[in-house]
């Protein structure tokens, strides 16, 4: 159990943080940026089941400073579409062998990366480290970089 959360640690700290790319230091340096695109969201009372397509809804996870910044373009204010456009306090704990997610002060839910397909983040707000929950939405995101030169 234990090898298996230092993979999901490693597959998430590698996924979310930044790499610098050159072994030279002269020019430009090659930066990997991270990104959290939410596609679906389901759960809830009314049983939601709602998708979007990659770059609506846009997380990025600075675990240096704590901070999460997400860009939200959904116009359609009536559907659960996780956070609105901001910058979120955000802090990773591991408890009993799972990562759990804190936004704002408030634990969010459990967090790992699908078993079928490595490029897909799952939050479970059924499934927090007190104990599961219910009624809680799950928040499906497709994992994509992109490369800055600084």
């Amino acid at each position: 159990m234990k090898t298996k959360i230092l993979i999901l640690v490693t597959v998430f700290l590698t996924l979310t943080s930044c790499s610098l790319s050159n072994d030279t230091n002269e020019g430009p340096i090659e930066v990997t940026l991270v990104h959290w695109n939410l596609i679906n969201v389901t759960g809830g009372i009314a049983g939601v089941d709602n998708d979007f397509e990659v770059g609506d809804i846009v997380w990025n996870a600075d675990e240096f400073n704590s901070m999460l910044a997400v860009n939200n373009s959904n116009p359609d204010d009536t559907i659960e579409d996780g956070l609105d456009t901001g910058t979120y306090d955000f802090v990773l704990f591991e408890t009993g062998g799972d990562i759990f997610t804190v936004i704002d002060g408030d634990e969010f839910g459990k967090i790992y990366i699908s078993e079928t397909d490595n490029t897909l983040l799952i939050i479970d707000q059924n499934e927090l480290s007190f104990g599961p929950q219910a009624d809680g939405f799950i928040y499906t995101f497709k994992i994509t970089t992109s490369t800055i030169e600084i």
